[in-house]
């Protein structure tokens, strides 16, 4: 290790070069200007004996120096002097200096402060080192995490959508198949009653004077038997209208679902919008006002089911956001000079704090009980809208209630 001795009387400099070259490459120097100099050179010594006293630049500039330059802020400064007064040495210390010896010097401590001076060098450029490796290494370990929760994430949406397409899908089938078989045993059953209309008609067109037929028909009045008859129809009408309810569900759920669809395809925002508020908002359990303020906008292309899992991930944090009673406002509009539609969902619930909602698009940050979220709906709806493009954001403020914006582009005619 190298070591720079500078000093302005001739007999202390050598007096330190012959103790210590047995065991350190030793440079001497008289001045301060020269001190500078080789400590700023392209071989910079590990440690500086500096003595204070000297013509031109004293110790106490040159320690100020190398201490606000950063090549040399980190090397070891030893002050030299024959002055014990403890002003100076204080002085020294608050100046960046590791240590102070006086003259006349004592051999055995001299080594033994240069030493120890150099081993704690020795051991802070090790420490730097290892924290330099422990910081890569951590940066390694944050980028290996965040590709594996990329990878989560993937995961999870994949087996969302896929798991939504086999719902609706086994929805559908379970359901239609009955729904069929009700159909065509309704329609029999209607064509039936009115044979039963036609036949009770007959004997009403009859003389009642044989006693049979007067007692059949006396036994007909009195067990309401026309009545019944004349309000089937209206039972018929109600069952059909039912039926005709229920498929319209299930198509509802098909087109949510993305079935029977291509994988990308124009849809209507307003309409999918009117479709999920059927399978969401449950405005018999809660007070839940819904109010729709929709622009007329452009067509949009895209997976449906994607942007309906996102804008269903919204109406769900909505409607967890209100307690028994509330209010959600659905609006849409184009911006047309920016290409834009905007999609806004607004509840006056509990909101989030700041901290709650700098971390709201975190994957795996929920603040529901532990097994009632995963964490990944804001994450998975961020990565959906992203990637169409366009951009999502929330605005919320504790106890008032929450914003979340949708911006998706539309594209431009040509």
């Amino acid at each position: 290790m190298k070591i720079l001795i500078v000093d302005d009387e001739f007999v202390s400099r050598m007096t330190l070069q012959n103790l210590l070259a047995s065991l350190y490459e030793c440079t001497t120097v008289e001045n301060g200007e020269d001190a500078l100099k080789a400590a700023l050179s392209d071989n910079p010594p590990d440690l500086i004996l500096l003595d204070i006293l000297m013509p031109g630049i004293d110790g106490f500039e040159v320690c100020t120096r190398l201490k606000a330059a950063s090549q040399t802020k980190d090397i070891p400064v030893i002050f030299l002097s024959a002055n014990t007064e403890v002003e100076d040495k204080t002085r020294g210390i608050n100046l960046g200096a590791v240590d102070y010896i006086t003259k006349p010097f004592h051999k055995a401590e001299v080594k033994a402060r240069v030493q120890a001076h150099l081993s704690i060098k020795k051991m802070q450029e090790d420490l730097r080192e290892k924290n330099i490796t422990l910081e890569r290494q951590v940066d390694e370990i944050k980028e290996k995490t965040e590709q594996l929760r990329e990878k989560d994430l993937q995961l999870i949406e994949m087996d969302r959508v896929a798991g939504i397409g086999t719902l609706a899908a086994g929805i559908a089938h379970e359901i239609n198949n009955p729904l069929g078989f009700l159909k065509s045993t309704l329609g029999a059953l209607h064509k039936n009653v009115g044979k039963m209309r036609e036949a009770l008609m007959y004997w009403e067109d009859k003389p009642a004077k044989d006693p049979l037929v007067l007692g059949y028909l006396e036994h007909v009045a009195s067990t309401g038997l026309y009545r019944v008859v004349d309000s089937m129809d209206e039972k018929f009408d109600r069952a059909g209208r039912g039926m005709m309810r229920i498929m319209d569900i299930v198509n509802s759920l098909k087109r949510f679902s993305g079935i029977d669809m291509e994988p990308l395809t124009k849809i209507d925002i307003n309409k999918n919008i009117t479709e999920l508020l059927k399978f969401v908002v449950k405005q018999k359990e809660k007070k839940i006002e819904i109010v729709t303020q929709f622009q007329k906008i452009p067509l949009i292309e895209c997976a449906p089911y994607e942007i309906n899992q996102c804008l269903l991930q919204l109406l769900k944090n909505a409607l967890d956001a209100l307690d028994n009673d509330g209010t959600i406002t659905i609006t849409t509009e184009c911006h047309c000079k920016d290409n834009l539609i905007v999609i806004r969902i607004v509840d006056n619930g509990h909101g989030m704090s700041s901290e709650v909602l700098r971390q709201a698009f975190n994957p795996f940050f929920t603040t529901k009980p532990v097994g009632s979220g995963t964490g990944v709906g804001l994450s998975l709806t961020e990565r959906i809208i992203k990637r169409y493009g366009g951009m999502i954001q929330l605005e919320s403020t504790a106890g008032l209630g929450t914003t979340a914006t949708i911006k998706l582009p539309v594209p431009t005619q040509e």
